[in-house]
């Protein structure tokens, strides 16, 4: 069963007891299977309707005979529904990742997401953050190589990196960089000259009036080119081709993804394993993942709870087990700020270190007030949770207290286990933590109980959850 969980925790959000137990009943090749082969859910989470292409230039040309003044607050205006539409995006995608059927897709999506990383904060449009997210998720356990190449056309990317800029005559070197440096290679693989080549070959790389890539022939810089050694007249595909024919592509992705979803600083040995059938097999994500998650390393004493949450991962983690709904809009948005992992906004294009970064002493308080409140701790933590919002009243913007789905405590905690302290934390501790709990561990749970007079209300099962959420432990998986 903690094996289990542990490929539930680790290739997706987590999960409920008894999606542990369904898991675990599928047979050890059975569990792999159903999770890389999880139901599209595309049709169950269409696009938000306000999330549109916008054309500045067009808006730009509408309102040029405008008055000054009149003009900038008509632009104002716009940036504010931008703004309230990029909200919409972050709530969409979060239930997403609690609801979805195919969470290791979402998981997926995530990770790629901090490895090209991009930001609104740059890219501003919504429309383009939602389009890359769907390239990611697309992309997300087929093929690397043609992944890398979609995103060097990606609107978002080419605005992030500068692509877009970038011309014969003066061609910008930041996509071809970080080409190299943080999305295939690694620094020491390649020298400044193929970054300068490199940029070459990106020149030419548009963006259409409508949003999509376009390649302009007559900005592209067609001359011969030499990288890696090699003589041609080199276009963007060429050079990604190239990258992908050294060892040390194969190497640099299969660590960082084995970094993300088994353990930090892996033996060379597994990477070499690794990265070899990667690059035997054509650069193909899932037989990758399927050999990470059938491997006796990937369930070691090594990897087992022994991963510190994303906020991310911590926030929709607390929604599928507790079986309610992630926060939303303005609410949603500024947990994860203050936790310091907002979707669509990571703090540079390395992306976020992870690991021990994502705990802090004030971050560490912020989790365990949110917990508080999730678990329906209110009124104090709402007041609570709208004062870290900024704003006055959550209500349509963002996490609505009335509205939100409460937390089924008969069914987290049914009546007979209340009468059983010893079965009740057992039970509550497996929930959470996914994997059995000492006998030392319980203790503090069991003594609370007993102070409480044994009493299990409602009111005590939140309170015991909450105390249990507020350990170290809670924050691993």
């Amino acid at each position: 069963m903690t094996k289990a969980a542990h490929l539930l925790n680790r290739a997706g959000f987590g999960g409920t007891p008894e999606q542990i137990q369904a898991l675990y009943s599928a047979g050890f090749e059975g569990a792999v299977h159903s999770v890389l082969n999880a139901p599209d859910d595309s049709q169950q989470f269409p696009k938000p309707a306000e999330v549109q292409p916008l054309n500045f230039k067009a808006k730009r040309e509408e309102y040029r005979m405008l008055p000054e003044a009149e003009r900038k607050e008509k632009f104002k205006m716009v940036q504010k529904e931008q703004r309230k539409d990029m909200l919409k995006l972050v709530t969409w995608w979060l239930e997403r990742m609690a609801q979805t059927p195919n969470p290791l897709r979402e998981k997926l999506t995530l990770f790629w997401h901090g490895h090209f990383a991009t930001s609104v904060q740059k890219v501003k449009l919504p429309y383009f953050m939602w389009q890359q997210n769907e390239t990611l998720r697309q992309y997300s356990l087929g093929n690397f190589g043609a992944m890398t190449k979609a995103i060097s056309r990606d609107p978002a990317m080419m605005i992030y990196l500068d692509t877009r800029e970038s011309q014969k005559d003066h061609p910008n070197e930041n996509f071809a960089r970080e080409l190299m440096e943080l999305f295939t290679l690694g620094i020491g693989n390649y020298s400044e000259d193929d970054i300068q080549q490199a940029a070459r070959a990106f020149t030419g790389y548009k963006i259409t009036p409508e949003s999509t890539f376009r390649f302009a022939l007559f900005q592209h810089d067609g001359g011969e080119k030499k990288f890696f050694g090699k003589t041609g007249n080199f276009g963007g595909d060429d050079i990604i081709n190239m990258i992908l024919q050294k060892s040390a592509c194969a190497q640099f992705i299969t660590r960082k993804i084995w970094t993300f979803f088994g353990y930090e600083n892996p033996d060379q040995g597994l990477v070499d394993a690794l990265a070899g059938s990667f690059r035997a097999g054509n650069y193909e994500i899932k037989p990758l993942l399927q050999e990470i998650f059938s491997s006796a390393e990937f369930y070691s004493t090594n990897s087992i709870r022994m991963q510190i949450k994303s906020p991310i991962q911590w926030l929709i983690q607390n929604s599928r087990i507790l079986e309610t709904e992630p926060p939303q809009g303005f609410i949603a948005a500024n947990v994860l700020r203050q936790l310091g992992q907002m979707p669509f906004a990571p703090p540079n294009v390395k992306g976020w270190d992870g690991g021990k970064s994502w705990i802090t002493t004030s971050s560490l308080l912020t989790r365990y007030n949110l917990a508080n409140f999730a678990l329906g701790n209110a009124p104090m933590n709402a007041q609570y949770i709208q004062k870290i919002a900024k704003i006055g009243n959550a209500g349509g913007n963002g996490f609505n207290v009335e509205n939100h789905k409460p937390i089924d405590f008969a069914k987290i905690a049914p009546p007979d286990l209340r009468g059983d302290p010893q079965k009740l934390v057992t039970s509550l501790a497996f929930r959470l933590y996914q994997s059995p709990i000492s006998a030392h561990d319980s203790k503090p749970f069991l003594d609370f109980l007993k102070e409480k007079n044994n009493d299990t209300s409602d009111q005590t099962i939140r309170d015991l959850l909450h105390l249990m959420m507020s350990t170290p432990q809670y924050q691993l998986t």
